[in-house]
Order: structure tokens, then sequence, then C-alpha cells
């Protein structure tokens, strides 16, 4: 069998949106009490002027919206109107780059500008900051809905036309947060947990959980009542572990430290040695993978710090409580390398080593422990491993 190329699906250009909507053509049948729509969000448009975006990760996003009624689906797309959309698309170039491509630069921006960015007023640096591509997840806060990556801005969007509502909206304005992932956790009751990283922290970098309470017709965004419920210390003070999404139970909310880890003082040169964000995250394999358990309803961590074998995560699979103990089901990897190496436009095509191993494990946590060993790390035996090959190890 002929070696897929993976460059031609995982890079397809959407050069032209589907504004008006499409009817589907439906093979079978559709049940009759299926009803609703399903929002989706990801890279999509990688090629601007003679620019193609170099990773996976980075295209301008387009959201999408399958509206399923009577039987029937209908489809359209969009792009997001960020200010990353509208810089580059001005430009007729790749200006604003992202996680692993370096924009070629504004010719008005110079290193001087760069520099004093970092000494002038908070609000003037976030005129001057726009990655704003949030073309990794959507979500709804309330009757809102939000597109999302993992800075600390989102944008909100109309769920019927996809247009661009508004302008981005700074979480940073409401709670100290420096990056938020984009994979919250919507509870029964509407209200909204998300985790981030504020590296501004007193006592050094801290992991944090953000509570949104849901919002409904309102003029005004959700995340005006936002609030940190919880502070996580990072065991590393300027190298916070990566961190792409967080799991929950009924009552508790599990956090990976994982060791791929953000280089701080790496991330701060960036934009002087003209590096993409990817260049600022290290996999440091010797190191411990620690999972941290916090109360839902106090925002108190639990007094054990769990702690297994080197793992990476990028999407937890399911959690939940039984027997005094949490079952954690995560899609791990036994190497983070893959991020950097292997998914970017020149070596897509290559069989990545780091997939090998790659599949859902598994981690039992007991929540209660001997006196003995309350002050000691609780080491995680893997109790079952189910190994799913991905499609691009094929």
């Amino acid at each position: 069998m002929d070696k897929p190329d993976r460059q031609s699906y995982a890079f397809r250009n959407c050069d032209k949106p589907t504004i008006s909507p499409v009817i589907g053509v439906v093979k079978g049948e559709i049940p009759k009490w299926l009803n609703g729509t399903l929002t989706r969000n990801g890279p999509g448009i990688q090629t601007i002027g003679p620019d193609t975006y170099r990773h996976m990760f980075d295209g301008l996003a387009i959201i999408h919206r399958f509206h399923i009624a009577a039987g029937n689906v209908t489809y359209n797309n969009r792009p997001l109107e960020s200010n990353t959309y509208h810089k580059n698309m001005a430009t007729e170039r790749i200006v604003v780059g992202g996680f692993g491509t370096v924009g070629i630069g504004d010719p008005c921006d110079t290193l001087f500008s760069k520099f004093k960015s970092m000494f002038i007023s908070s609000d003037k640096q976030k005129e001057m900051t726009i990655i704003d591509n949030c073309n990794v997840n959507v979500a709804y806060y309330g009757d809102q809905l939000y597109a999302m990556t993992e800075t600390d801005f989102v944008r909100r969007i109309d769920p019927t036309t996809l247009n661009t509502i508004g302008d981005k909206v700074t979480l940073s304005d409401y709670v100290v947060v420096n990056q938020a992932s984009a994979h919250p956790h919507i509870l029964e009751d509407g209200t909204v947990l998300n985790s981030g990283v504020n590296y501004k922290h007193k006592n050094g970098v801290h992991y944090i959980i953000i509570q949104v309470p849901p919002s409904y017709d309102s003029s005004e965004t959700s995340f005006k009542n936002a609030k940190i419920i919880a502070k996580i210390p990072s065991r590393w003070k300027f190298y916070p572990g990566y961190h792409h999404s967080f799991g929950i139970t009924k009552n508790k909310i599990i956090f990976i430290e994982q060791p791929y880890c953000i280089s701080l003082p790496r991330l701060i040169i960036s934009g002087f040695m003209r590096k993409a964000f990817q260049d600022a995250l290290t996999w440091y394999p010797k190191e411990k993978t620690r999972i941290h358990v916090i109360s839902m309803e106090t925002g108190e961590i639990h007094p054990i710090v769990y702690e297994t074998e080197k793992l990476f995560t990028f999407h937890h699979a399911n959690a939940y409580e039984e027997d005094g103990h949490i079952v954690v089901d995560v899609s791990a990897y036994n190497s983070a390398d893959f991020v950097n190496k292997d998914i970017d436009l020149n070596t897509v095509n290559n069989r990545a080593t780091a997939y090998e191993g790659a599949g859902v494990r598994r981690y039992v946590l007991p929540l209660v422990v001997s006196s003995e060993q309350t002050t000691q790390h609780w080491r995680i035996v893997r109790c079952k491993t189910h190994v799913i090959r991905p499609c691009l190890c094929s």
C-alpha cells in the first residue's frame, strides 16, 4: 500500500468559505428525533500570498456548522475574523505567526518597538498583541458561543451565521491568567470550568482553575463574573508544564503536570530571536509526571501528589470516582518530541517514532492512604493500557 500523503490533508487550504448553508447528501437515514447543531473549529487557511504555515496547529481558524433537522443536514463555514486574520489578509503575508510558524514581521515593527512594549502599560501592550487566532475549539458560556485557543484571548461568534461578534475578549481583564486551555468543562448547571497558567504569581508560576457562572440574554461578556477557584504551584519555577486539557469527575478536578515544559526565559527572548512558541518547549524524559486532585467545591488541593512514569498527553478521555479511588483515562504518548519534529509541513509524512506506544492509559488514584505515606509522593501503577494506533501511524 502506498504511503499516505498526510501533508495533503493536514495542510489542506480552505481558499473559499461556504457562507450559505448547503444541503448534504444523506446515505441511509437520520433518525427524525435527531435535531440540533454541531459547531466545530480548526485550522483551515494554510496559505496566504506566497507564505504557508509551517505547523499543523497554525492555520487561520475556520468555524464549521452542521445543522441537523427533519432527517437532513446542512453545512456552512466561515473564517474567524480575528485581528490575526485581518492583519495577515491585509498584507497578503503571514505577518502574525503561530505555534510553530514565525511571521515575517511587520515592516513597521522594529526591534526597538518590541523591546519597548515590555515596559509600557499593559493596556497598550494588549493593543499591540494580536495573536488571537482562536483555532482550537468552541464552547458555550451561558448563551454566548466562543472560539478559543491557548492564549488569554477568545472571540465570540454568532452560532447561526458564524460571524465574529465584536472585539476579542481578553481573559486577563477579569482574572490573573497568561494562558488558558481551549478545552473547558461545562457543568450541569451551565457553570464553566477551565484551566490556565499564571506566570506572575508572587510565589512563582501557578496553574489555576477558573470558574465562569452562566449568563443569558446579557450584552456583556460572560467572563465578567469569572473567578479563580484553585491555584496549583508549579514544581519548576521558570519551566511550567505545558497542558492542553484537564479532567473532572462530579466532585474533583484532575490536573496533569507533565515534563513537557515551557521555558519562560526562552519565551521572553523569542520575539527578539525570531523564534516560534514551540521553540520555548522542551521535553524532559528523565522527569516524572505528577497528577494533582482538587476539590471542585472548595478548591482545596488533595494532600497527596500522585506520581507516575513520564508521559505526554493532549486530551483527557474520562474520569470518575469509584470505591474511594479516582479513575483517570488519558490519550498518552511516550514522548512529546513529535510535537516539534513530526507534525510540521516538512516532516508530517515521516513516520513518527514518538507515536509508537501511543494509546489510552488508565490511572487509578487512591484518595485515602496510610499516614506514613502522606508525606511522600504516591507512585501510581498503570493498571490498564489500551494501545490505539492513530491514523497518522499507518
